[in-house]
């Protein structure tokens, strides 16, 4: 409906100001996320602790989306979101990865890398 009212306004202000021809609305298609596997390659760095992962490149309760278990995890491309500390380093450089936990395409801070792995993870992977 509300697309209809859109269209009938449009070809209203259309011939108030002279100018003819049709005007339609035409939907928006949704945006989806992504496929980070088919744009980068995949790097490995070692994460220093069990973390949860985010649908979007930040710390918030309503982004959590499940776990990243310390060890060796691969990531794709990062991002800069919002400003995360562990209590010992400070970043606002997020990592896409595929959890361990089944979710594909979510971020993780850069905060809990290696000190080597995080002084150097956006000069070896790409910007998303």
């Amino acid at each position: 409906m509300l697309l209809k009212l859109a269209a009938v306004a449009a070809a209203g202000a259309m011939t108030a100001i002279g100018i003819t021809g049709s005007a339609t609305a035409t939907p928006v298609k949704a945006q989806t996320p992504p496929t980070a596997a088919a744009s980068f390659e995949k790097e490995y760095f070692y994460t220093t602790q069990d973390q949860w992962t985010h649908w979007t490149p930040d710390a918030q309760t309503s982004s959590h989306a499940g776990t990243l278990y310390k060890g060796v995890n691969y990531f794709y491309c990062y991002v800069e979101g919002a400003w995360y500390s562990n209590g010992s380093y400070g970043s606002v450089i997020w990592l896409r990865t595929d959890d361990d936990t089944g979710n594909r395409n979510v971020y993780v801070s850069d905060t809990n890398l290696t000190y080597s792995d995080f002084v150097h993870d956006t000069e070896i992977l790409h910007h998303c």
